[in-house]
């Protein structure tokens, strides 16, 4: 341990008690002993306050915490043992139960499996203990899904985006394009600029990680989020697009549970399963 090092921990130390109103001054502090055992140096402190003695322990690879020496960690060896017991659990639980941060904005259209499945491997790879270039690699991921949907979106209307001279990598011109294809009308215009934000945030936030070697697991793990939200939002506008807002609605009660019969040819009856109303329908031939 360098003096250095010494000096900028008792520090934090202190800090962390601080923290805790019960605890009383801090009367005298040091380094009890520095554990190596686990390829890792972890030091754990004796810390005499006014009321009471605490191990604190801390070091590479570990969360800094306090436990009372007046109660079950009466021992150095103890409370190391405990504190590396209690952190390996965590991180194990955390790798085994790690929710995909994708599964929280599902990907569930075929078209864009590729970009799930590229965005789920980043999620995956995302940990506290990255490096700051590895941190910037997974926003460069982030990044590089929303090209891909830029130029998934140029496929299905390539003539639009040659009358705009858009590249197909120009991700929040080709967004914003699809957003105002997508959904029209001035029933949809609150909708469209919040669609706009989102995907120009999405944009922004992960070239801002990309650039930057100061960003932290959460800022990454927000990047995910909003690179997941900007590609669903997308495909749940073209849902919309493709029709599931002209579904047929129940004249009586509202409701979109109608059975379609026909009777003779061109002629069909709408039934609500809801409230039993018929309506006669007529397919229109274009």
């Amino acid at each position: 341990m360098t003096p250095e090092y010494r000096i900028e921990i008792e520090k934090r130390i202190k800090n962390y008690l601080k923290s805790f109103k019960e605890i009383g001054d801090i009367v005298n502090i040091k380094c009890e002993e520095t554990f190596s055992d686990l390829g890792y140096e972890i030091n754990v402190w004796n810390v005499k306050t006014v009321n009471e003695a605490y191990w604190v322990v801390e070091g590479e690879n570990a969360p800094m915490n306090l436990y009372t020496q007046n109660a079950h960690y009466f021992s150095v060896d103890e409370a190391y043992s405990f504190h590396m017991g209690i952190t390996q659990r965590l991180t194990k639980r955390h790798q085994d139960n790690f929710k995909d941060i994708i599964d929280e904005m599902p990907l569930d259209i075929e078209r864009v499996k590729s970009i799930s499945r590229k965005l789920n491997s980043a999620s995956k790879k995302l940990s506290i203990d990255l490096e700051p270039e590895e941190f910037q690699s997974i926003g460069l991921i982030c990044r590089e899904s929303l090209v891909d949907l830029s130029k998934e979106l140029c496929k299905r209307n390539e003539q639009l985006i040659n009358e705009k001279g858009f590249k197909t990598s120009d991700f929040k011109n080709v967004s914003s394009e699809f957003i105002d294809l997508y959904i029209t009308g001035s029933n949809n215009a609150e909708l469209r600029n919040y669609s706009r934000k989102i995907t120009e945030i999405a944009w922004s936030y992960c070239s801002t990680i990309v650039h930057s070697p100061n960003k932290t697991y959460p800022d990454v793990k927000i990047a995910l989020l909003f690179t997941s939200m900007a590609v669903s939002l997308l495909e749940n506008l073209f849902l919309k697009y493709i029709g599931f807002d002209n579904e047929p609605v129940c004249a009586i009660c509202g409701s979109k549970k109608i059975s379609i019969i026909e009777t003779i040819p061109n002629k069909f009856i709408a039934i609500c399963e809801s409230c039993k109303n018929e309506e006669e329908m007529e397919l229109i031939e274009e």
